[in-house]
């Protein structure tokens, strides 16, 4: 423990890392879950959803949808193991202290305890925030946050914001296994391209400098989240040909065998944001992503994608992930 802690310690000054140790969690929560079911099963089953965090009124009917999707999940042996949420919201205005730890009790009332790492990205204190989190059956060592290079974003011509955005790295312990590095981001959405090419290498940076500080790991990768990567529109491929470059392969393309997985030439099943029949959207596109480093893919489909299992403006990318 006095190592890791030494770690966070050196990242802290050297790379202007914030530790993320339990934030918002009540003392009730402390306990670190495990997955000790893993190691038998041989593969990790990972998703990434975002919550869409502007829709109030019937948030609680989406996070019953979603916590009822994972206990069926569990039913059928493929349990969710670790779960990527973009767009999380707490505060007077959202009429929550959190919404991903209203899932997580949801899932514990299905008899499904989860780990839970969360960090604000944007937003007014108390009055809303909006954020990244993390659930996990396993046990989470330590959470790692970076913010990413701040852009102006513009979902209107008459209206113009900067916005942060950040990485969050939770280090997971998988018995009989090893570690296992997740990270999950949010890129910026109504901004220049060039604004979401920084952000990415931003990213990328972060994953390296993390790596390389955990001198004694050369533990396999999970990126996952809301990258907002349009590969049907112009010039967003960059950004996208940088992280495969970096090593990372994307599940769903690979198992699918597909390019960009949503157009009229390979059809809409990897469509993950305003899928036709979405009352949230519109616009069909594929910007939901999980890569993996020095793993190996099983399976990857896109959820929720079908009435009347919305649970926001995107559907989840869930990928069955192999453990060497």
């Amino acid at each position: 423990m006095k190592s890791i802690g030494k770690l966070i310690g050196i990242l802290i000054i050297t790379l202007g890392i914030c530790p993320v140790l339990f934030p918002n969690v009540s003392s009730a929560w402390l306990r670190q879950y495990s997955c000790a079911d893993i190691r038998e099963r041989g593969y990790i089953n990972v998703l990434s959803i975002n919550l869409l965090y502007s829709e109030f009124e019937d948030r609680e009917i989406r996070l019953q949808t979603l916590a009822d999707f994972i206990a069926q999940q569990t039913e059928q042996g493929e349990p969710v193991d670790v779960i990527l949420l973009q767009e999380v919201v707490g505060g007077l205005l959202a009429g929550t202290e959190n919404s991903s730890q209203d899932l997580r009790d949801l899932l514990y009332e299905r008899g499904l305890p989860y780990n839970l790492q969360t960090v604000t990205t944007s937003g007014i204190q108390v009055i809303i925030e909006v954020g990244n989190a993390i659930l996990s059956r396993c046990r989470i060592f330590f959470t790692l946050v970076i913010t990413l290079p701040s852009v102006w974003e513009e979902p209107s011509e008459d209206f113009g914001i900067p916005l942060t955005r950040k990485v969050m790295m939770s280090r997971i312990k998988i018995p009989g296994y090893g570690s296992i590095n997740v990270y999950n981001t949010h890129l910026c959405a109504f901004c220049e391209t060039e604004d979401r090419l920084s952000q990415a290498y931003s990213l990328l940076g972060f994953i390296t400098d993390v790596e390389k500080a955990i001198w004694w790991s050369k533990d396999p990768i999970i990126v996952g989240g809301d990258f907002n990567i349009d590969l049907n529109t112009p010039d967003e491929d960059y950004a996208y040909n940088e992280i495969i470059d970096f090593g990372l392969i994307d599940t769903y393309a690979v198992v699918n065998g597909c390019d960009s997985c949503c157009s009229e030439e390979e059809g809409s099943l990897g469509c993950t944001y305003g899928v036709t029949g979405n009352p949230y959207a519109d616009e069909p596109a594929r910007i939901d992503y999980i890569f993996i480093k020095d793993l190996d893919v099983l399976g990857s489909e896109v959820v929720f994608n079908s009435d009347p299992s919305w649970v926001s403006d995107h559907s989840g990318v869930l990928s069955k992930i192999a453990l060497d």
